[in-house]
């Protein structure tokens, strides 16, 4: 099952990700939760501590992805590895048997 979660700024998307997250993470289910927010919060909101969360791994942009032209000429977005894989490498374990993967965040004003 995949759940995405968007919606405007302030509407409490990083909440309620972070609770669906736990919840599943608490019946068993195996959870990988994304943070794909430039002003990434979800680790906090997901119980990590102020220096797991120092030390977390962000994804470059165009680390894990890339454009693929497909047999009717369009453009596709498509992931250079396997799930598996870009989550062992820039995973870090999270509470409740989480994983967690934080995508690009700006580095610096005017950066996003």
């Amino acid at each position: 099952m995949k759940i995405g979660i968007s919606g405007k700024g302030g509407s409490g998307k990083t909440t309620i990700s972070a609770t669906l997250a736990r919840v599943f993470a608490k019946k068993g289910f195996p959870v990988l939760a994304i943070d794909g927010d430039p002003n990434p919060n979800l680790g906090m909101a997901l119980g990590l501590d102020a220096q797991t969360l120092e030390e977390i791994h962000w994804i470059p942009r165009g680390c894990i992805t890339e454009r693929v032209e497909d047999a009717d000429g369009k453009m596709r977005l498509v992931l250079k590895d396997t799930v598996e894989n870009i989550t062992a490498l820039h995973g870090i374990a999270a509470p409740d048997g989480m994983r967690l993967i934080v995508g690009t965040k700006v580095e610096t004003a005017g950066a996003g």
